[in-house]
């Protein structure tokens, strides 16, 4: 009886790591009374869908370059899945960010980060689930999957036009120095800040771009992917908020 014990117990285990099974997985245990939608609503528009509870919700930390380039993948066809809001608290529009959480696979943004069906917005999710998330990002970029057979949504700073100018996106530039003030600190990619772009980090979020594991002084001269809203203050900017948004390439 015993040993029968250890074998369902060994059992239980064993169904528990097939769920938790990634970094992002810590908050994605199924709950049963999570309100429910089909797969196809939330590919319908991610950035506004209405689940079984009637509330509006978004995905979390995710995004797509265009609404236009999110694909289709035949494992979402017809699926119900359960949406587990990470806050409480709705933005202007009423909706709250969401994970989608599967029986099967947990949090499905891995599943959608892997089949280059959205590209990483870091926002909410804890460091090590955005790293692990980034990572994957960048082996569906190197396998052409998804929208990166599409369209490559990375940009050198200086291809950027001006329609750009709002969107979310990735651009990849080298550091040519860091400044620093009382209140900012400046990643410049150029010599002439009104036409090169500028990367914007407040002093309230500079101890995170360290806990995140960013020496901001070493990267003088390196080759960095920074994503974020490309702006406009005389100059073209990403303002970093989240230390995520920063990768270093060399």
């Amino acid at each position: 009886m015993f040993r029968g014990f250890v074998a369902f117990f060994c059992f239980l285990l064993s169904c528990i790591g097939t769920v938790l099974a990634t970094p992002c997985d810590e908050r994605s245990v199924l709950d049963e009374s999570l309100p429910t939608i089909m797969m196809e609503e939330v590919l319908a528009n991610p950035l506004r869908f209405t689940a079984s509870d009637g509330e509006f919700y978004y995905l979390a930390d995710l995004t797509m370059a265009e609404q236009d380039l999110l694909l289709a993948d035949d494992f979402f066809e017809e699926r119900e899945v359960r949406v587990k809001a990470l806050i409480e608290q709705t933005d202007r529009w009423g909706r709250r960010p969401a994970i989608l959480v599967d029986p099967e696979l947990g949090d499905l943004s891995v599943r959608l980060v892997k089949a280059g069906m959205v590209i990483v917005r870091p926002q909410l999710r804890a460091f090590n689930c955005l790293k692990f998330l980034i990572k994957l990002e960048s082996m569906a970029r190197e396998k052409n999957v998804g929208l990166w057979v599409i369209k490559n949504v990375i940009n050198d700073y200086k291809s950027i036009s001006y329609e750009q100018i709002g969107l979310y996106g990735i651009v990849e530039a080298k550091l040519i120095s860091v400044g620093q003030t009382r209140s900012k600190t400046y990643l410049n990619f150029g010599e002439r800040w009104t036409e090169d772009l500028t990367g914007i980090i407040q002093r309230g979020t500079l101890a995170d771009f360290s806990e995140f594991g960013h020496d901001l002084s070493v990267m003088k001269g390196k080759r960095v992917r920074l994503r974020g809203v490309m702006q406009l203050n005389q100059g073209p900017l990403i303002e970093l908020k989240h230390p995520a948004q920063l990768e270093l390439l060399d």
